[in-house]
């Protein structure tokens, strides 16, 4: 069962969609992300690739202003419909139901910049894509303070130019932190 870690809607539980169409992320490293980042109230999220939806609503229940949420698959995008709903957080959400690349460019029109932009891409897109790849399609909405943070599946060696990375592995799975600036 998922559910809420922290902040004011810690312990409502989520629906999450049945079967493997989302791999949503497991406590242990979702409050280790929170931890890591620290204060984020205050902030503007964009969360890519919801899934369930429970990024964003840890997010909001931790404080951010607003959470922009962008999910392709229409039954699993219901479900985040409905877990916004039943945590009282509709009113501070954007949901969007799109590709990722499309919804981005949209973003990117209306000039949108998020403080904390979360992606956790479905790990089959890895055969094609590389971490490096989310990271430059989301770069131009994320704000010159601002974090990217992406889970993946394997150890990356790369880091997309003009960003800085820390990496922290959990198991089989990882969590890269990118904020802009130059490696040293």
């Amino acid at each position: 069962m998922l559910q809420v870690l922290t902040g004011s809607a810690k312990g409502r539980k989520l629906k999450v969609p049945k079967g493997q169409k989302i791999r949503p992320m497991t406590s242990r490293v979702k409050k280790s992300v929170f931890d890591t980042l620290g204060d984020i109230s205050g902030v503007r999220v964009l969360d890519v690739f919801a899934g369930s939806g429970g990024i964003g609503i840890e997010a909001l229940s931790c404080g951010v202003d607003h959470v922009t949420v962008i999910e392709k698959d229409p039954l699993v995008f219901k479900i985040i419909k409905e877990n916004y709903e039943h945590c009282g957080f509709s009113d501070k959400a954007k949901l969007i139901c799109s590709d990722y690349k499309t919804a981005l460019l949209r973003l990117r029109k209306k000039k949108e910049i998020f403080e904390l932009i979360f992606i956790d891409p479905p790990y089959k897109l890895y055969a094609d894509l590389e971490v490096k790849d989310f990271i430059q399609d989301a770069s131009d909405l994320l704000h010159d303070e601002g974090v990217i943070v992406i889970e993946h599946d394997h150890k990356i060696d790369d880091t997309p130019k003009g960003f800085i990375r820390v990496t922290k592995p959990f198991g089989g799975t990882q969590v890269s932190y990118f904020r802009k600036g130059e490696q040293s």
